[in-house]
């Protein structure tokens, strides 16, 4: 088994362990920025991922005082124009421009006494050699070398929608200046056993060279999917579907939080009361679950999951038989 845990340290002072079940917000949510940070400086106490995008472009964004660990993102995801099936009907289509310098100019004037994690820049239309992409994030942490250090690894070349996970093993050696690295959950794989054998094999490949980063998969913060990648391996995860569907402790499932809202609470309960109660139970719950991920990774024992339990056990065997055995 691959799941694991990691101290991440800040300044060579221990700040958090790994599993990391990081909760998100974005403008891609059609939210206003400013009055959900202040909102969610009510819930939030752990890391929280905002993104350098949304603190460029939104206006009077508040100063963040709440989690004891930040993640701010590339921005890549914000300026995306897609339209992706799974966020209907929370999709906001407008976008501002993207490029390296506007990235620069948002974490150059990010300022915060909280421990923050710079995320190397992404664009959607950016393709180029990992190479590259390793050069251009270590030129951009100089100027920052002060803050934890991200490299978001992306697919290398334009015919190109996952990531060549063979070419980032044969290149592990050039990781070792990251504190952390990153993949999107998409971008794993087409199947979520094809991006569970990538993560399994990377981390294979990273344990025998003794090369002990983090892996953060973004766009996977749920109660099925976060399970199963931290089985094979990675360390942190984040998503919006915190604030998008409900988590229901029973079947260990996320739903439809417009179906399971009024039946939880009633008719006559007011929608804005739905999404605040689910905010805070989702939150809950995902602290329940780190925790029993953590209590995993020392008992191995599956019924730590309750309904869950018989479908994880399954998974990992798949897992383990198509990698070769952990």
């Amino acid at each position: 088994m691959l799941a694991r845990k990691l101290e991440i340290k800040y300044n060579d002072i221990g700040i958090i362990t790994t599993p990391i079940l990081l909760p998100s917000l974005s403008s891609r949510l059609n939210l206003d920025i400013s009055n959900t940070i202040r909102l969610l400086s009510e819930v939030v106490t752990g890391p929280f991922l905002i993104s350098s995008y949304d603190t460029h472009y939104c206006k009077n964004f508040p100063k963040i005082e709440f989690p004891n660990l930040i993640f701010l993102d590339s921005g890549g995801y914000e300026c995306t124009v897609d339209n992706d099936v799974s966020e209907m009907g929370l999709y906001k289509p407008e976008a501002c421009s993207w490029d390296e310098q506007t990235h620069l100019e948002s974490i150059t004037n990010w300022e915060s006494e909280i421990p923050t994690v710079i995320i190397s820049y992404d664009h959607p239309s950016k393709r180029e050699n990992l190479e590259s992409q390793i050069e251009n994030a270590k030129k951009l942490f100089q100027l920052k070398d002060h803050f934890l250090k991200e490299l978001l690894i992306k697919p290398e070349s334009s015919n190109e929608n996952t990531v060549n996970i063979n070419n980032v093993i044969e290149k592990l050696d050039l990781l070792n200046e990251f504190d952390i690295i990153g993949f999107t959950e998409k971008e794993l794989g087409t199947s979520v056993l094809k991006r569970m054998e990538n993560i399994a094999n990377l981390r294979k490949k990273m344990d025998e060279k003794d090369i002990q980063i983090p892996i953060h998969i973004f766009g996977s913060l749920d109660p099925i999917t976060t399970p199963l990648y931290y089985f094979s391996g990675a360390d942190i995860f984040d998503g919006l579907s915190w604030l998008r569907f409900t988590y229901e402790e029973q079947s260990g499932n996320a739903v439809y939080r417009n179906c399971i809202g009024p039946k939880k609470n009633g008719i006559h309960a007011n929608m804005n009361f739905i999404w605040l109660s689910s905010i805070y139970s989702n939150y809950n719950y995902l602290g329940r679950l780190e925790i029993n991920l953590k209590k995993f990774n020392d008992s191995h024992d599956f019924s730590i999951f309750g309904e869950n339990k018989e479908f994880f056990k399954k998974s990992c065997d798949d897992l383990s038989e198509a990698i070769g055995g952990f």
